[in-house]
C-alpha cells in the first residue's frame, strides 16, 4: 500500500514538473518571439503618385534581385520604378521610367528576377494604343538584364485572336523555366454565356522569356466573360521545390487546382479539382472601394509544404484565410480565418509571400476600420510559425477612397535572404492614388547591409 502510494507521488511530482518546464519553455518561446518582433524595423514612404496619363499609381508588383540588392517595380499603367546604386532608403534612391513595346503596355504589370539575376516585367497588351479590336490580343513579357534601365521589345504569350487574354501570373523555377497562366476571354465583358465564355491558359518558357510553347487550356470548367465570381480568374503558378507545377484559381465560389507533374511540359491532370468554397467569390464589395479582389494566392515552402491565402466575405464582414498541403496539393487542411487585425471590419485585399531562410509567412492586406468613413489601413500580416499565429503591423497612415475612382485590383509582396521584406501598396486621398513602399528588416540587418544605420521607430503592433 505504501509502495503504490509512493508511486502515485512520484507520478504527480513528474507531471507537475513536467508542465512546469513546458510552461517555463513556452514561457521562453514567448519571450523570445516578443524580443525578435521587437528587432523588426520598418521603412515606409512614397514612391509614385498619380500623374496621368502613364502613371494610374495603383497595381503595384515588385521583386528584388537574388543575387543582389537592386528592386524594380512597377505600376499600372505603364511604369517601372528602380532604385538606383545608393539603395532603397529614402524614395530619392528610385528611379521612374516609362515602359514601351510594339505590341503596348496596358496595365496588369507583373515583376520577378529568376535566379540569375534577369528581371521581366509581365503586362496586357494594346498594340494600336487604344481600346480597339486588338487591345487584350495577348499577355506580353519583356525581361531587363541590367535591373530595369533598358528593357526587351517583349515576347508574346497567349495570341490567340479574336480572343482577350488578361490576369496573368507567372512562378520561375530553379532552372529559369518561366511558368504563367491567365484568364483567356472570349469577349472581355460580354454577357451572353452561350456565345462568349472564360478559362484558364498555361504556357511556358525554356529560353528565359525569348519564345513561349503553345499556349493551353488547364481548365475544364469554363466561365462567363463579365469579370466577376462566375468569371475563371486569379490563376497564378507556383513551382514544387520536388518537381512539378500547381495553378489556382477561384470559379463560382470554389477555389480550384490544376497540376503538372512533369513541370507543365506535357501532362496536366485531365480535369482541375475543387479544393474548398470560397465563400462569397473572388469578387467582394467593399465599402468606398466598390469591388476587391480576393484571389486565392499560393507559395511554396522549401520543405514541399504548401500554403494558400485568399479573401472571403459573408454577412457584412471580409477576412482573410489560410490553408496547408503537404503533398502538392492532393489534400488539405481545414479552413483557418486569419486573426483581424484590432478594429477591422473588412480585412481584404491579400497579396502573399514566403520567406525561404526561415519559412515565414507574411501577406500584405488592407484592414478597413470604419465603414461610415470608409477609413482603411494598409497591414503587413506576419506568422513564424507556419500560420498558426499571426502578428500585424500597421503601416503608413491611414486613407479613405473615393468611390468611382480607379484603385486597383492587387498589391505586392517580396521577401529577399538579406533585405528583409519589400512591399508596394496603393493608397487613395481625395481620389489621387499614390504608390507606398515599405521594408522590414530586423534592426541588425539593416546596420549590417548598409541599406541604413540602426535607428529607432516607433511600431504600431496590433494583435
Amino acid at each position: 500500500m505504501e509502495m503504490e502510494k509512493s508511486i502515485k507521488n512520484l507520478h504527480f511530482i513528474i507531471i507537475t514538473l513536467f508542465f512546469s518546464f513546458s510552461g517555463y519553455s513556452q514561457s521562453l518561446n514567448r519571450s523570445e518571439t516578443e524580443k525578435n518582433e521587437n528587432n523588426f524595423d520598418w521603412l515606409v514612404y512614397t514612391i509614385s503618385t498619380n500623374t496621368p496619363p502613364h502613371e494610374w499609381a495603383c497595381e503595384p508588383s515588385i521583386a528584388v534581385n537574388p543575387k543582389g540588392n537592386q528592386i524594380i517595380a512597377g505600376s499600372v499603367l505603364d511604369q517601372v520604378h528602380r532604385t538606383n546604386e545608393n539603395g532603397n532608403a529614402r524614395s530619392e534612391n528610385w528611379s521612374h521610367q516609362t515602359l514601351v513595346s510594339p505590341y503596348g503596355v496596358w496595365g496588369d504589370p507583373i515583376i520577378q528576377y529568376d535566379y540569375d539575376g534577369r528581371a521581366y516585367f509581365l503586362h496586357l497588351a494594346t498594340p494600336n494604343g487604344k481600346k480597339d479590336g486588338d487591345y487584350l490580343d495577348r499577355i506580353v513579357l519583356q525581361y531587363s538584364d541590367d535591373h530595369g534601365i533598358t528593357w526587351s521589345s517583349g515576347s508574346s504569350i497567349g495570341y490567340n485572336p479574336p480572343k482577350d487574354q488578361d490576369k496573368e501570373g507567372i512562378a520561375i523555377d530553379k532552372n529559369n523555366i518561366l511558368h504563367v497562366s491567365w484568364t483567356e476571354f472570349d469577349k472581355y465583358g460580354e454577357i451572353d454565356k452561350s456565345k462568349y465564355r472564360s478559362r484558364i491558359r498555361y504556357s511556358q518558357s525554356l529560353d528565359r522569356g525569348n519564345t513561349w510553347s503553345r499556349a493551353i487550356t488547364i481548365s475544364s470548367n469554363e466561365g462567363d466573360c463579365i469579370d466577376d465570381d462566375n468569371t475563371t480568374e486569379g490563376a497564378i503558378p507556383a513551382v514544387d521545390p520536388s518537381s512539378g507545377v500547381i495553378v489556382i484559381w477561384s470559379f463560382q465560389d470554389t477555389i480550384w487546382l490544376n497540376r503538372s507533374n512533369d513541370d507543365g511540359a506535357l501532362t496536366w491532370l485531365k480535369s482541375e479539382r475543387p479544393i474548398v468554397t470560397h465563400v462569397g467569390g473572388w469578387a467582394q464589395e467593399i465599402p468606398g472601394f466598390g469591388r476587391a479582389n480576393g484571389m486565392p494566392i499560393s507559395k511554396f515552402l522549401t520543405n514541399g509544404d504548401l500554403h494558400l491565402v485568399f479573401g472571403e466575405q459573408s454577412e457584412g464582414k471580409s477576412w482573410l484565410t489560410h490553408m496547408t498541403s503537404n503533398d502538392g496539393g492532393v489534400k488539405w487542411s481545414s479552413k483557418k480565418k486569419i486573426p483581424y487585425p484590432n478594429s477591422v471590419i473588412h480585412h481584404f485585399m491579400p497579396w502573399f509571400t514566403v520567406d525561404t531562410t526561415d519559412n515565414s509567412l507574411h501577406i500584405i492586406a488592407y484592414g478597413q476600420i470604419d465603414t461610415t468613413s470608409w477609413e482603411t489601413q494598409a497591414f503587413h500580416s506576419y506568422s513564424y510559425d507556419g500560420g498558426l499565429t499571426w502578428r500585424h503591423h500597421a503601416l503608413a497612415e491611414s486613407f479613405s477612397p473615393t468611390p468611382d475612382h480607379f484603385f486597383g485590383d492587387y498589391n505586392g509582396i517580396v521577401a529577399h535572404p538579406k533585405s528583409g521584406l519589400h512591399m508596394v501598396w496603393t493608397q487613395q486621398v481625395n481620389g489621387i492614388n499614390s504608390i507606398y513602399y515599405g521594408n522590414m528588416m530586423r534592426n541588425d540587418e539593416r546596420k549590417v547591409n548598409g541599406v541604413i544605420k540602426k535607428r529607432k521607430v516607433k511600431r504600431k503592433f496590433r494583435k
